[in-house]
């Protein structure tokens, strides 16, 4: 329970910083320097242990969203994620794809970060994530799932990295999701950690579904001694793991 308050505040905070701060930088002056220095970071780690509660925006997940990671024997490793959102339907005659309508998820609000202007790009949740250990890769990842993307991946690399699950285990354990007063958790985490997670103070909302919809996480780690690979593909949608 003290796990999954923790890392529910501290993407509380990641996304307070997000969604106020982070636009196109063409746009916006994003005081990339500020968030990652050290004060910052200090900052946030003490708002995320006081236990006061951190405000943000609901946001809305995308779907349409396609992920690929591939690592050769040489390891040389691709992490590539595609979004059309959730589709357009607009196909152009003789070009055969789906242009996307990720802008919906632009504010539409003036004044913002990430308010809707001609040419501007707006920000996405898509993050395909590359770990190296001394220049080495160990490990590749992304994900389909919105903004939630972040969230899983996150705790994809948590599994692996400190829990030191497999690449299937990392996917597959109990996931839960905070982007604002809400704590989404899968029907996974037991009933008595939820409750004690809503005398906490979060808002506790349960997804039904034991594999709910939290990001869909495609996971390759490597051994930067032998090269052996080791995959995982997250059972909450159709990916699969191959060795060609």
């Amino acid at each position: 329970m003290e796990y999954i308050a923790f890392v529910a505040r501290a993407m509380q905070a990641a996304f307070a910083d997000w969604y106020g701060q982070v636009g196109d930088p063409a746009f916006v002056d994003v005081p990339v320097e500020r968030l990652l220095s050290d004060d910052h970071i200090r900052d946030r780690y003490e708002l995320v242990r006081s236990g006061e509660p951190i405000m943000v925006p609901r946001r809305v997940a995308e779907q349409g969203t396609t992920h690929v990671t591939v690592i050769d024997s040489a390891g040389n490793v691709a992490s590539i994620t595609h979004s059309l959102g959730s589709s357009s339907g607009v196909v152009t005659p003789g070009l055969g794809f789906t242009y996307n309508n990720c802008m919906n998820a632009a504010d539409p609000i003036p004044g913002g970060p990430n308010s809707i202007a001609p040419g501007k790009a707006r920000i996405t949740g898509m993050c395909p994530t590359i770990g190296l250990k001394r220049g080495e890769v160990v490990f590749a990842l992304g994900a389909p799932g919105g903004t939630r993307i972040i969230t899983g991946v996150l705790q994809a690399i948590l599994n692996l990295v400190d829990h030191g699950l497999s690449p299937v285990e990392a996917v597959s354990a109990p996931r839960f999701d905070s982007q604002s007063e809400y704590l989404d958790c899968e029907a996974r985490i037991p009933s008595w950690v939820r409750a004690a997670l809503a005398d906490r103070g979060f808002k506790v909302v349960e997804t039904p579904a034991l594999y709910g919809n939290f990001a869909r996480v495609q996971l390759i780690a490597r051994d930067p001694l032998t090269g052996q690979l080791r995959g995982g593909a997250d059972p909450r949608s159709g990916g699969a793991v191959l060795e060609v």
